[in-house]
């Protein structure tokens, strides 16, 4: 009976551990959906570039090279390695650069290659090869970073094969792309009206009143304008061309190597959709970008003209240069005629919106 329990107990232990290392290496759900897609942009734009160059040997082998590795974070990021209820560490995104495309069209013997792996907190760096051989798939997608130890092999095959297997990677491409888009949609409708609460605070300190400034319709413009760009004509319905919208920025912006050398891809997203939030309402509201700052000078000067105010903020920000018809315009910010009626945080908008938007992407 003994020898049974103490058999039984040996096993849950190692049930346990197992469990224990599966745990350890479990990628952050959310941000291994969106690097895939990220990845699923990047070898798409590569192999948009091979067919563009165009000119396609006879035969050739295509490898795909990883974007991301995945490691437990040597910086501070909070709970967000945490798994939710277990506090178990994820592996969370290192950034994979490499010195050539992430698509590499290999009509030589061997190709050499070499890489740095950069992002929370680590920084290495590494070579490897990659060979072509007779009996291999004409087509590789790595997965892991090689080494010269171990080498990448890859096949050959004929122009219209790897033809189309490029134009596959850019069709995948530009799903992915939109995706991104698409789940960033709720995120950052949350955001916008976070803003939108943030920028009535800041004016309500300074008016004695804070209320809304946008009615929702205002708001829901400034999404639409974020997500596909501003209307140039809004009875027509045609948008300006040739310029990307701020979530098509913000996209290309993830596409940098650099891009993520402190945060996670999330928090950069998010950060960078509350900054253009409240610039898009400022200017909807006439507010300079440097209105807070302004109205900042006005409290500490409540008796003071506004020649006065301005002589004190060019004291403190010279390099602004602020002029009167600047600090008027940030001193007279007033909400639009349909936004009193308008709740801040409407009645649909509730916690589980705000948690449903940040697992999107």
């Amino acid at each position: 009976m003994s020898l049974n329990l103490a058999s039984e107990t040996a096993v849950a232990l190692v049930v346990d551990a197992a469990r224990s290392v599966e745990g350890c290496n479990r990628k952050h759900p959310s941000l291994e959906v969106l690097c895939a897609r990220l990845e699923r942009i990047m070898h798409g734009l590569a192999a948009k570039a091979i067919l563009k160059a165009g000119d396609l040997p006879e035969r050739a082998g295509i490898v795909t090279l990883p974007i991301w590795s995945w490691e437990h974070p040597l910086i501070d990021v909070g709970r967000k390695d945490k798994a939710h209820g277990t506090g178990e560490r994820m592996l969370m995104p290192v950034r994979n650069g490499w010195d050539t495309p992430t698509v590499v069209l290999i009509t030589e013997e061997t190709v050499p290659v070499s890489y740095r792996v950069r992002g929370m907190g680590h920084a290495t760096a590494g070579q490897s090869k990659l060979v072509r051989r007779l009996g291999e798939a004409p087509v590789t997608a790595v997965t892991t970073l090689p080494s010269l130890a171990e080498p990448v092999f890859v096949g050959s095959g004929i122009t219209a094969r790897n033809i189309a297997h490029l134009k596959a990677l850019v069709k995948a491409g530009e799903a992915a792309h939109w995706e991104v888009l698409t789940d960033l949609e709720p995120k950052l409708r949350s955001t916008v009206f976070q803003a939108h609460s943030f920028v009535c605070y800041e004016i309500g300190l300074s008016t004695g009143i804070v209320e809304p400034m946008l009615d929702e319709l205002g708001l829901e413009q400034i999404v639409d304008a974020m997500m596909y760009g501003e209307l140039k004509d809004e009875e027509a319905g045609e948008r300006e061309k040739g310029k990307l919208s701020a979530m098509f920025r913000l996209i290309e912006l993830c596409l940098e190597e650099d891009c993520f050398l402190k945060v996670d891809p999330l928090k950069y997203m998010t950060k960078h959709m509350r900054r253009d939030a409240e610039t898009q309402i400022r200017r909807r509201l006439g507010d300079p970008h440097i209105g807070p700052k302004i109205r900042e000078i006005a409290r500490r000067h409540p008796r003071a003209e506004i020649a006065d105010i301005v002589e004190a903020y060019r004291e403190v920000y010279p390099k602004d240069r602020l002029s009167l018809p600047r600090a008027r315009a940030a001193l007279s910010v007033s909400p639009s005629a349909s936004a009193r009626s308008t709740l801040l945080i409407p009645d649909n908008f509730t916690g589980s919106t705000i948690f449903e938007g940040s697992q999107a992407a």
